[in-house]
């Protein structure tokens, strides 16, 4: 009963992160006070030395560093960033007056949280930031006359502690990704036996059913009948004509993702621009559409199968030339497509449809929005969520 209470409780813990982190700051604030009394600090003689003068001491100040520090810890997993920045003038007062072991301690851990948490791009930031700063300072203890043995082992002590946080954090962070890369797989593997179950069922029951429906009406309607007649089996023979075309274009939606998660290689720009009749262009504005897709590499085949399938209903419902406009943001890449509205259907489609093509974007946590900005011009937009942001 205690174990399952225990399991449970940790589990809700995790599931909220902004509370283990607070769970944690406190945590560390004990250690840290704690070690203070037990004499955890000035482990590096540096020199400078604080005069007491009433309440304010060096213990004071280790103790004014120690309670900054943890209040940073409240945000060691949502802004790891952010905190390391803030933290490492902070380590420096600490270093200045000799180090207490609890900074030391949180400060390691808010580099482990940098590399854990961050983002791809956060991490190629930090990585470069701290072999700047590694080269600065070897090129300094090189070349500046005089340094002490003392200063030369302080930075590599520091060097070690940075070392040890950064590549914990990268390990844990390689090791998840790992795991999410095979549940990804494992997840996609059995949805792929799901969709293609479902489509033979539909096709097996469905559609053989319609087909016998249609075929029942057409023989009715060989028998001298009367126009009244005539006209309902007309209407219900188009209506098994447009479920039996609704039922294909729901099986091409669920082959359609099994294909695309087959298929190494995806179609470029130009290749998109191929599709548009002759006479009418695909003029592409904004950012490059391939290299904004080059940031969604698990989603890039949906994604770009969505934007053949707007340009398709672009060129089946509108005249004129189509505008592409890409858009990349800091967690957003928006892909818009806009053209006029014909007067009639040009080019009848034969594709999935903007429907299926929302259900595609939908598997991938995207969103699609097509509607008419006006009485002339229409406008699809798609909206991709880029997956460093869900690091």
């Amino acid at each position: 009963m205690l174990r399952s209470h225990l399991t449970s409780l940790i589990a809700q813990v995790n599931a909220r992160p902004r509370t283990r982190d607070a769970i944690l700051a406190a945590v560390y604030l004990v250690i840290g006070f704690v070690l203070l009394q037990f004499g955890g600090y000035g482990m590096w003689a540096t020199g400078l030395a604080i005069p007491a003068t009433g309440l304010w001491s060096a213990e004071s100040g280790f103790l004014v560093l120690l309670l900054l520090m943890s209040a940073l810890a409240l945000l060691r997993s949502s802004r790891p960033v952010l905190v390391v920045a803030l933290a490492a003038p902070l380590a420096a007062a600490d270093l200045l007056l000799g180090s207490s072991i609890g900074v030391v301690l949180l400060f390691a851990d808010f580099v482990y949280c940098a590399f854990r948490y961050s983002s791809d791009r956060s991490v190629r930031l930090l990585l470069a930031v701290i072999a700047a700063v590694i080269a600065i300072t070897a090129v300094v203890l090189i070349v500046l006359p005089g340094v002490s043995v003392r200063v030369v082992t302080i930075s590599l002590q520091w060097a070690l502690i940075v070392l040890i946080g950064a590549l914990w954090g990268w390990n844990v962070r390689s090791e998840r990704q790992r795991t999410r890369a095979e549940m990804d797989s494992e997840h996609r593997r059995a949805t792929r036996l799901l969709r293609q179950r479902i489509a033979h069922d539909l096709h097996d029951l469905v559609a053989n059913q319609i087909a016998v429906a249609g075929l029942n009406i057409e023989a009715t309607r060989l028998l001298d009948i009367g126009d009244d007649v005539e006209a309902g089996l007309a209407r219900a023979a188009a209506g098994t004509d447009e479920a039996h075309r609704q039922l294909r274009r729901l099986i091409a939606v669920l082959t359609t993702v099994d294909d695309l998660a087959e298929e190494t290689a995806q179609p470029a720009l130009g290749d998109l621009a191929a599709r548009v009749p002759t006479g009418r262009a695909l003029i592409p504005e904004g950012a490059d559409l391939d290299a904004a897709l080059e940031a969604l590499p698990r989603s890039a085949g949906i994604a770009m199968r969505a934007v053949q399938e707007l340009l398709t209903n672009a060129v089946k419902h509108g005249r004129g030339d189509i505008v592409l406009r890409t858009t990349t943001e800091m967690d957003e890449v928006i892909v818009e497509i806009e053209n006029s509205i014909a007067a009639r259907d040009s080019v009848l489609g034969s594709g999935i449809g903007i429907p299926g093509a929302a259900l595609l974007l939908d598997s991938i946590q995207a969103t699609l929005a097509s509607e008419p900005i006006d009485e002339s011009r229409w406008r699809a937009r798609m909206t991709l969520i880029r997956e460093d942001a869900h690091v």
